[in-house]
């Protein structure tokens, strides 16, 4: 049984402007209900399911939290706690960390706001892992297309596929190890993509685990309407692998 809490950090503070849209895509309706909404009550279910203590942080934009409460308030939709974000994805998960304060104890798991579909056997490996011990843990798929490395010319070399991975989120840590990263790396975070880029580059080894191949990021409207087809055509099985 966890000592301490696993803390949900969703990150929905970015404005979506690859989207297009005056809504940005975390808010836009799937299957119902706004895209953030489904990570939301993912966490939830497994939280309730698992028995663990937990507490979901949703990371916003300041200018996003009248929509956000009118969409909650339309829906009768209770709201996890509300954290304000930086100017950037590392800022605004540096806001999510310092609010919840996490102890070695703790499990902390960073989610994208635009990944509707990650899937309950996905969130519980990130969980499972953590627990037995290891720091820094994120779900990958290996690549089936073809991959080249783009050099300063505009040119392509084409480069060994088995050696890399497609990273997904949610990604799990050591809550301690996570506040210690962003702190040791704040000078250079900007230019990280993702949580595990902190860890690693505070020197924590980063264990792989299976992604979900629906665990798709919601990015164009395209998208979008994939989602909305695996939510309506595939069984709850499908979806959750």
């Amino acid at each position: 049984m966890l000592k301490g809490t696993v803390y949900f950090i969703i990150v929905a503070a970015g404005g979506g402007t690859r989207f297009g849209g005056d809504i940005p895509k975390q808010f836009l309706k799937l299957g119902g209900k706004p895209v953030v909404c489904h990570s939301i009550d993912l966490f939830r279910s497994v939280a309730a399911s698992s028995g663990i203590k937990s507490d979901i942080v949703l990371v916003l934009s300041e200018n996003h939290h009248d929509l956000w409460r009118k969409l909650c308030a339309e829906a009768g939709y209770t709201s996890p706690l509300i954290v304000t974000g930086g100017a950037t994805r590392a800022q605004s998960v540096e806001a999510a960390i310092a609010a919840v304060n996490p102890t070695e104890q703790d499990i902390v798991l960073v989610h994208d706001g635009a990944r509707p579909l990650a899937g309950e056997p996905l969130v519980r490996r990130i969980i499972d892992t953590c627990h037995s011990g290891t720091p820094a843990v994120v779900p990958a798929l290996k690549p089936t297309d073809s991959l080249m490395e783009l050099s300063n010319d505009d040119s392509a070399a084409p480069v060994d596929r088995a050696r890399y991975l497609a990273v997904q989120t949610p990604q799990g840590f050591n809550g301690k190890l996570l506040a210690n990263a962003y702190r040791t790396c704040r000078a250079d975070i900007a230019r990280m993509t993702d949580d595990a880029s902190v860890a690693y580059a505070a020197g924590c080894r980063v264990q792989y685990v299976e992604g979900n191949p629906y665990n798709l990021k919601i990015t164009n409207p395209a998208d979008l309407e994939i989602a909305e087809v695996l939510l309506r055509r595939c069984s709850h099985s499908e979806i959750t692998t």
